[in-house]
This record gives C-alpha cells, structure tokens and sequence, in this order.
C-alpha cells in the first residue's frame, strides 16, 4: 500500500533523529560523562521503542489508529528516555545537545499535525524538561546552575513555540494544497457544463473495466457499451441558440446519472455523444437500459424550447470482448450509432 510506504519512509526519518541521538548519548558515555549503567539501559529502550514501531507499521496495526501514522507518539515516545538519561549527564552544556534533538523531533510533526496539537507537543517537551530540573534540584542540585538554566528556559520554551507554531502553519499550507490539488483533479476530469466524466475519464474507466473483463469468469465476462448522440443537436443551437443547446446537454445529462444503475458509468465523450458503461451486462439487458434511456430522454420537457418540442436520442450498442482494443470496441459502437440515425434516428441498433 503506498500510503503505508510513506508512513513507513517518514519513520526511518525519524528514526534517523533517533540514531543521531543514541550517537550523542554514545559519544557522552566515551567521554565520561555518563555512566554505563543507564547508557545501557538507553540503548535497549529506544532500540526497542524503534523495533515496536516497525511491527505495528509492517503488520497493519497501525491502521488501527486514528492516526495510523502515529506521529505524536514518535515524537513523544523517544522524550522520556531523552529526559532519563540527561538525568545522569554531568555536564550540564552537554544537555542542550538533547534539547535540540527534541526540538529536531518536533519538525516531524509539520507533516500531518494541526496547529493545536503541534502546539500541545512542543508544551509536552518543555514540561519534560522541567521535570528533568525538578528532578535535579531535588536529588543532585550541584549539577544545576538555576541563573543558567533560567535563560535557557526561556530561550528553549521561546523555540519551542516559534517552531511548533511555524510547523503547523505549514502543516495547514500542505493540507490546503492537498485539498486544492484534490479539488483540481476532480475539475481535470469533469466535463465543465454537464458535470459528467469527461473523454479523458470515460477512457480510464474503460481501461479500467477491460482490464477487470480479462480476470473475470466466462460467465462474469460480459462488457456492454452504448454510445449515444442527440438527435439533430445542430439544428436545437441554430434554431434556439447555444444557450439553449447547453440547457438540453445538462438536463439529458441529469436523467442519464439519474437511471444509472449502480456500478454503471456514464460520460460525456464529446460535443453531443455520451458513452455509457455497462459492466457485467448482458446485449439484451444492455438493450433494455438503452430502451430505457430512449424512453426517458423523449419524455423529457425542455422549458428552453417551444411547448411541444420532443428531443430524441440514438444509440449504437457493442459487447466489448476479450481480447479487443478498446479503441475497436468504440468503432464498433460508433458504427452501430450511424447505422441508427441512418434508418431514422430514435433508435438504438445493437452491433
């Protein structure tokens, strides 16, 4: 699943925040400024927290969740064995290098966190980190240097803030352009009058339906597709006017979605012609869909037209076989189309 892919790339992005800083601890402990005992016991927890985060990706579980892309819980998850082991520090510049880390952390959130909770999350680090000073004042107070610690408090809650603040503001630009891109797909394959899917979506879906035929059993095989036009549509826009063209391309339009059942497809293919999917449809029952529609469409009133006008339609309808490109299905159906409005018009003629 692709959007699994990505949750699980952002996860190693993390999770390379999360290396750079046992690297740190690491290094801490080479120097002598941390002891083995909790350095250890570091190691083992994150390595853990880190192994416990790929199984639930790898399993699924994580679709579970209301966010299956458990971006609080990456970004708080790894605070507390930060704040345990910064305990044991003796330097206490060396603490900063942790404070930046979280701060590193943090940024993770701009992918998919509102404002509110980016905001909730930096709060949660800064109080960690209070809790660490609390901490040390109570049971090793000669490693705090509170006129020092006052101004990196400050400087770090101040951080904090601006960085939470600017992550969600971009969190909100990606989602807005998300939606915007959404929004400009669904333009890009509608048909900007009718509403209806467009050529280029009707190919899709016939695409789409071939490749389910090929699957399919002999008895499922069946891929019916009429290919409609309106009756003498050139006179309606020399007689009445454009507008009034538009006016009966819409209302045909409407009734066509209307009587559709579910599952079948309907699209405008271009100018006057529309292109109806029927899959898993039989030509008789195909047949009786288009009669259907016959009848509809000539039933119709048009408040845009003089009292009494009657619009028609035609039809040209092909089972699409196996095997058959669907540019030779459309001929097919486009033929059977001219033979209809050749004899008559009103018609639907089965090829």
């Amino acid at each position: 699943m692709k959007s699994q892919r990505i949750r699980f790339q952002r996860m190693m992005w993390g999770f390379a925040s999360l290396g750079c800083t046992l690297t740190i601890v690491l290094g801490l402990y080479l120097f002598g400024m941390l002891p083995a005992y909790p350095t250890i016991i570091y190691t083992i927890v994150v390595t853990l927290m880190a192994a416990s985060f790929v199984v639930l990706n790898k399993s699924g579980l994580n679709l579970r969740f209301k966010d299956p892309s458990m971006t609080v819980a990456q970004i708080t998850t790894p605070l507390w064995p930060a704040i345990y082991i910064m305990y044991f520090v003796s330097d206490a510049q060396a603490r900063t290098a942790f404070l930046l880390m979280a701060t590193g952390g943090l940024l993770f959130g701009m992918f998919a966190l509102p404002r509110r909770t980016m905001l909730a999350v930096g709060l949660l680090i800064f109080t960690a980190y209070l809790v660490l000073l609390c901490a040390l004042t109570t049971w090793s107070p000669e490693r705090v240097n509170w006129q020092v610690e006052v101004v990196i408090v400050f400087a770090y809650f101040a951080v904090l803030m601006i960085v939470a603040y600017l992550g969600s503001v971009i969190a909100g630009m990606r989602t807005t352009l998300k939606k915007q891109n959404h929004k400009l797909e669904i333009l890009a394959s509608r048909d900007s009058l009718t509403q209806l899917p467009n050529r280029r979506s009707l190919m899709d879906q016939l695409a789409q339906e071939s490749a389910r035929l090929e699957r399919r059993t002999p008895e499922q095989s069946e891929l019916c597709i009429s290919m409609l036009d309106i009756d003498h549509f050139k006179k309606i826009n020399d007689t009445w006017g454009h507008d009034a063209g538009d006016a009966v391309l819409v209302k045909i339009s409407q009734m066509l979605q209307k009587i559709m059942r579910q599952g079948d497809f309907v699209g405008r293919f271009g100018g006057e012609e529309f292109i109806i999917i029927l899959p898993e449809s039989t030509l008789p029952a195909a047949t009786l869909v288009a009669e259907r529609i016959q009848s509809c469409v000539s039933g119709l009133t048009f408040p845009e037209l003089p009292e009494g006008t009657v619009i028609t339609v035609s039809q040209g309808l092909c089972m699409h076989h196996t095997g058959d490109s669907i540019e030779a299905t459309l001929k097919r159906a486009d033929e059977a189309l001219y033979q209809a409005k050749a004899h008559g018009r009103n018609k639907v003629v089965v090829s």
